[in-house]
């Protein structure tokens, strides 16, 4: 990196809104290496929420890699013109749609259950699905939705997949949020039954469970090829921020990033050799970053085994 580059990147780091936003991607990727055409070849990857914002755009970097894309969607009719859309534009990949509500346990065990008869071996599994909703809603098992859809969904699928992604020692990437560096996560009441509802806090707090599963799952499969890692993409303009977030939308509207600069680690994470075997770390434009910048946020004692056990417990079955 030559010396203007690093005044650059430092510049941008010390300021949030450049750095997060589409200025600090531009600036950090001039020093990227593209990804191989047909890196992907042969692989099935997994991505969840895939029929719009960043997990469209990941199933379509994917796709276009050579990969053979199972996009998990919840609506029917958005899964389906997403799939189209994409079968159309990449010819060298292919794309297969499972619906799915990540927010109910039950379906996300039966997509397990489908992915895992169809295909022996999993390559790539992008938990990617996700809510932000402005009041408290409950699941029909009782689960508070956002910690149901964000944590659970995933946590779920990860080990519904388990065997199929051990037998390809394959990757799974955790799309999280930079919001969850301002909360910590509060395990004494995960599904605000006791203090008031907010739904922005509630969803950075289901971010931050998110970064410490991570940790658990790189434990869980150390030494066997199969790596966990998370990111953030930083602010990007996606249907779901302009829905939930429609004020900073507006606001940062000329400073955000597309939904493709967005998912660029994610799909990094997936598919670059540079990252073969790295695991339990946490990125952002492609660099390996820290889980903590304020003292207050720091991980309640014992809070990777306190939520995997509630993750397990709610899950219906020890694994």
């Amino acid at each position: 990196m030559n010396l203007w580059s690093k005044i650059k990147e430092s510049a941008c780091d010390l300021l949030v809104a450049p750095s997060y936003g589409a200025a600090g991607y531009r600036i950090r990727s001039e020093r990227w290496q593209p990804l191989l055409e047909g890196v992907m070849d042969g692989k099935v990857v997994v991505v969840t929420g895939a029929n719009s914002g960043l997990g469209y755009a990941t199933a379509k970097a994917l796709a276009g890699l050579g990969g053979h894309v199972v996009m998990v969607c919840r609506n029917p009719e958005r899964g389906e013109q997403a799939l189209g859309e994409l079968r159309g534009g990449h010819p060298r990949g292919t794309l297969s749609l499972e619906l799915c509500d990540m927010g109910d346990i039950l379906q996300v065990q039966a997509l397990a259950s489908r992915i895992t008869t169809e295909h022996r071996r999993v390559d790539v599994l992008v938990n990617n699905a996700g809510v932000m909703i402005a009041t408290r809603e409950l699941t029909s098992a009782g689960i508070e939705k956002s910690f149901a859809t964000n944590v659970l969904g995933g946590f779920v699928l990860t080990l519904g997949l388990e065997s199929s992604l051990r037998a390809a020692q394959g990757r799974v990437i955790h799309v999280t949020s930079g919001g969850m560096y301002t909360q910590r996560l509060d395990l004494d009441d995960p599904f605000w039954e006791k203090k008031p509802y907010d739904g922005v806090k509630a969803y950075a707090q289901t971010k931050r469970a998110q970064v410490i599963l991570n940790e658990c799952f790189a434990k869980r499969w150390h030494g066997s090829g199969l790596t966990s890692n998370a990111m953030h993409p930083g602010w990007a303009a996606t249907p779901g921020v302009q829905s939930s977030l429609p004020r900073f939308e507006r606001l940062l509207r000329n400073q955000l990033r597309n939904a493709d600069q967005g998912a660029d680690t994610s799909v990094w994470l997936a598919a670059s050799p540079e990252v073969a075997g790295v695991s339990g770390k946490f990125f952002f434009d492609r660099e390996e970053r820290r889980t903590h910048v304020l003292p207050w946020t720091s991980d309640p004692d014992g809070a990777g085994g306190r939520l995997w056990a509630l993750c397990e417990g709610l899950k219906g079955q020890p694994v």
